[in-house]
Parts: C-alpha cells; sequence; structure tokens
C-alpha cells in the first residue's frame, strides 16, 4: 500500500500577538511553535518513510510572507526533497493574491524546479511512481468566483445563484479529470474547499464573497479512495462510512482563541485501489486557555479573579483573561497583581468588560442618533477588539465583498 502523509493550513507567520521575541533567537516564538509542529510531520513523513506528503493549502496567512517565514516553511519541505520523498503543495486562499490570482507564495517551488515537489494551482491530475506503487492525486485549489465567473455573468444574481454557478463550471471540469483516472490505481483527490457538511469557524466568514460551498456529492464518488482536504482548520471527516474519508486534518497549530478547544495534528494513511487506512495523529500544540468570570457582585473582585487564575493551570498557555466587573470597582482591580499571577503562561491578555457598558452600545460611536455606514461602524468596533486584531484586514475585505454583493443586487 502506498503510504500517504496528509497535511494543512500550517499558517506559518500566524498569532504573533499571542508570542513574544525569544531572546536567544530573536524569534517570535509563536513562529517557533508552528515551526516545531511542522517539523514533527516532517519527521514522522522521514522515519515512515511515507511515499507522499499531501499539503491541503495555506502555507501562510497571505501570499507575500516576510523572507524569514518563508525560509522557515522551506527548510522543513527542503528535507522532503532531500529525503526523496515527493509532495504536492496545493495553493489555498491564504497561498494567493487579494485578486485570487496565482498561488504567490508557493509558485517558487515550481520556479527552482524543486525535485518532486508539485505545485497544485489548477485543477488537473497528477501521476506519481512511488517505491510501494503507482497514486494519481487530482488537484483542486482554492478557487475563486472571479476564476470562473466575469462580473458580468454574476451582475444581478443573489449570493445562492452564484454559487450554484460555479458549481456548474466546475463540475464539469472535474468530471473530465475522472474520466481520464487510471481505474486499477488508487486515486486521491486534494481538494482546498468549503464542504458543505463542515463545521466551520472563522474560515467562512472570511472567505464571504471569495469562495463557494461545494456540495458533498462532488467529493463523495466511487472513484476516490481518499478525499484530503484543507481550509477548515477543525479536524473532521465528513463521511464517516469511509467510501471513501473525506477530511480535513485541520490546522498543525491554534490559531486565536477560537481553535481553543481543538484538537491538531495531521493524517497518516495507506491506501491501495479500493481499500484505504488513515488514522489522525495529534500534535503537541501551544494550548490555550480562557479564564473568564462575572466579579461584579463581589466585595473584593481583585481576590475573586486571582482565586479563579490560581484554579487553573496556566504554566506555558497563551491565557486570555476576560472578568465582568462594575465601574465602581475599576479602582479596587490592580491590574499589576494580575500581571504577577499570569506571568507563568506563555502570554496573557486581561480584558475588563464593564457591566454598565453591556446593557448599552459599548462603543459612543456606534450610539443611537450617530450615522455609520456599515463598513465604518465594523471598523470601529474592530478596533476595539485586540482578540481579532490578526484578522482584522480579512474581516473588512470579506464584509467589502458582501455589501458589493448587495450593491450588485
Amino acid at each position: 500500500m502506498v503510504k500517504i502523509l496528509h497535511l494543512s493550513d500550517i499558517h506559518l507567520g500566524s498569532g504573533f500577538s499571542h508570542g513574544k521575541i525569544n531572546p536567544e533567537t530573536g524569534i517570535n516564538t509563536r513562529l517557533e511553535d508552528f515551526v516545531n509542529s511542522l517539523r514533527i510531520c516532517i519527521d514522522r513523513a522521514i522515519a515512515e518513510p511515507v511515499d507522499l506528503v499531501l499539503f491541503g493549502g495555506d502555507a501562510f496567512p497571505d501570499a507575500t510572507p516576510p523572507p524569514y517565514v518563508h525560509e522557515a516553511f522551506a527548510s522543513q519541505f527542503r528535507r522532503l526533497a532531500d529525503a526523496n520523498i515527493p509532495a504536492i503543495l496545493l495553493v489555498g486562499n491564504h497561498d494567493q493574491h487579494s485578486q485570487g490570482s496565482g498561488g504567490a507564495s508557493l509558485s517558487i517551488y515550481r520556479t527552482l524546479v524543486v525535485p518532486g515537489f508539485i505545485v497544485g494551482d489548477t485543477i488537473a491530475t497528477h501521476r506519481l511512481e512511488t517505491q510501494n506503487g503507482a497514486v494519481q492525486v487530482i488537484t483542486l485549489p482554492w478557487l475563486n468566483r472571479s476564476t470562473l465567473l466575469t462580473r458580468p455573468e454574476t451582475e444581478g444574481l443573489a449570493l445562492a445563484e452564484v454559487n450554484e454557478m460555479l458549481i456548474q463550471k466546475l463540475q464539469p471540469v472535474l468530471e473530465a479529470e475522472i474520466r481520464r483516472l487510471d481505474r486499477d490505481l488508487p486515486t486521491v483527490l486534494l481538494a482546498h474547499v468549503m464542504a458543505d457538511r463542515a463545521t466551520l469557524g472563522a474560515e467562512k466568514f472570511l472567505a464571504v464573497g471569495k469562495g463557494f460551498t461545494i456540495p458533498m456529492s462532488m467529493l463523495i464518488r466511487a472513484e476516490f479512495d481518499y478525499v484530503a482536504l484543507g481550509h477548515v482548520h477543525k479536524h473532521q471527516n465528513l463521511n464517516p462510512s469511509n467510501d471513501p474519508p473525506v477530511i480535513y486534518p485541520g490546522s498543525i497549530e491554534r490559531v486565536d482563541f477560537g481553535e481553543e478547544k481543538e484538537d491538531k495534528g495531521y493524517i497518516f494513511l495507506e491506501v491501495e485501489s479500493g481499500k484505504v487506512e488513515w488514522e489522525f495523529c495529534t500534535l503537541p500544540a501551544r494550548p490555550f486557555i480562557t479564564i473568564e468570570l462575572d466579579v461584579s457582585a463581589a466585595e473584593d473582585p481583585l481576590e475573586q479573579v486571582l482565586q479563579a487564575i490560581a484554579q487553573q493551570e496556566i504554566e506555558q498557555k497563551v491565557v486570555r483573561l476576560i472578568y465582568k466587573l462594575r465601574s465602581q470597582q475599576l479602582d479596587l482591580i490592580n491590574t499589576a497583581a494580575l500581571d504577577r499571577a499570569l506571568q507563568s503562561a506563555h502570554s496573557h491578555s486581561i480584558r475588563p468588560e464593564l457591566i454598565s457598558q453591556l446593557a448599552r452600545p459599548r462603543l459612543p460611536e456606534l450610539g443611537v442618533g450617530n450615522t455609520l455606514n456599515p463598513l465604518e461602524a465594523l471598523t470601529t468596533y474592530l478596533n476595539n477588539r485586540e482578540d481579532l486584531k490578526d484578522i482584522q484586514t480579512e474581516l473588512l475585505e470579506a464584509a467589502e465583498n458582501l455589501l458589493n454583493e448587495t450593491v450588485v443586487r
């Protein structure tokens, strides 16, 4: 059987606000965390050794990562080339320019002709000869509506109608690849998509107005032995009957607090025509923890917050402390004492919330009588949300796309 390691959504360079500079290396500790998780994946691939590595897309937060981040990614994947292990690097939405054209952050691997490396930026079938036999992989990169449709085609259409039109355009292209398959070889579909059964988090919101949802009928096909997905950060198998398995491995590290309770890992599988065995392998991703409490009724709110911190195991975790209190209690909170109580955490943030503010608009700019357009209102809100700082640009871009769709209609 052909051995494959399937990982996705590395997002190298994300979450720096949850880290700190390592004085010994000069590098943000969250970058070191992400590189460590990637290193473990590559270690496993080489130790087996596997016959093929499939990367499901989103190597970085955007298409133009800083050189030192790109080098950190390249240094790990170069180990595969040195071990003569082929890899297919699929282009995800974060690997493309904002206009949705090209796999900018991964195209260098094609330019340099790295032995055994394939950049999956088009719908195509790739046949690979391995030590354990041949395998064929259909690549389906992230597709924007602009990739398949012209603006006049979508003018006046609702989002659901545009989605249906996109599916109609995609289906014959994918069918053409399926018809050309060798039925005697194991087949894998490698796709960076939003599938309609997936449990989605921020990925769905950030992609609004750009991508589209793929129906499960396009993924659950007898011709496929395994469907390797990317894009969704939560690990899940969308087809528990495993005929075929349709699997998101999830991201390899926690990107933000929205992933606090998710396990992180990769998939190891063995496949032959008509048969597949797979397992989810967990990674030692850095834990995130939220400590949230209401001290508005406490006579000594500081002591109550300190007790809540003491009850949690916070050492080397990324900690978010949220406490609700009354404005009259503000002078009773010693922030320096909270910082000292949280000093064993890897990093921490402290967010007090006034009860009096919770009953009315928290931001004066959003109060009654003020006239802000939707984008201005969202910008004002996001400027006051430190926990959303990393994705503020993408949220605003998604909102603008939604508003543009409304105008078109």
